[in-house]
């Protein structure tokens, strides 16, 4: 298919079968409310979904392996893997190349400033699907497969310590989650975020109310 006539839709049983062994909290179904939300924030931006959708779509093909045995970030594993695909594919080189950088960018923990629209959109797409009530459910999903404890007993809401999510779940609120909603781009993001954040909130309230101190 030429780069011109690209329809997402055509490469989806494709694209699913190479995320079926990912981990819960990056498999296909990930990918389909990642994709959702860039299609959704680039057409209020006019972004170039010829660029958006395909890296949207390729962005985790590498997350189920973390770091790789050369050190090599997900990201840019992902954007390894994700260019065999699109030369397959027969797209136009300076189309890949402008995909690559969004899937090569799009990870929180490497802190990167997106320099495109596309790049910066798929980024706060990403991090949308950590926020809300998918957001808690991916996290607890993520934490159990890693083995972390629930919460630390003595100081659950990281109120007199410095959050680490490598040993409690709850940790990773502070070390993350509820960083997101100031670093997204776009006003649709914006937007989106400050609705997803107020889910946040709200579980931690319930939670300490459920828990106590």
């Amino acid at each position: 298919m030429a780069s011109d006539d690209f329809d997402p839709g055509s490469w989806l049983d494709e694209i699913s079968s190479l995320y079926r062994k990912a981990d819960p909290a990056h498999d296909f179904s990930h990918i389909l409310r990642v994709c959702k939300l860039a299609r959704k924030i680039g057409q209020e931006e006019k972004a170039d979904m010829r660029v958006l959708l395909p890296a949207a779509l390729l962005h985790d093909l590498e997350s189920k392996k973390g770091l790789k045995s050369g050190k090599e970030p997900s990201g840019q594993a992902s954007a390894s893997a994700a260019r065999s695909f699109l030369q397959g594919k027969g797209m136009a080189r300076d189309r890949i190349e402008k995909v690559l950088y969004a899937v090569e960018v799009h990870s929180f923990s490497r802190g990167i400033l997106p320099a495109t629209l596309e790049a910066r959109i798929l980024q706060d797409a990403d991090r949308l699907d950590a926020m809300g009530a998918i957001g808690i459910a991916r996290l607890f999903v993520t934490g159990g497969a890693m083995g972390r404890e629930m919460y630390h007993l003595q100081d659950p809401f990281c109120r007199d310590r410095d959050p680490d999510d490598k040993r409690w779940n709850l940790d990773h609120f502070y070390r993350k989650l509820l960083k997101l909603e100031e670093g997204m781009h776009t006003s649709a993001a914006k937007r989106l975020a400050a609705k997803r954040a107020r889910v946040l909130e709200q579980y931690l309230q319930d939670l300490e109310e459920e828990i106590g101190v």
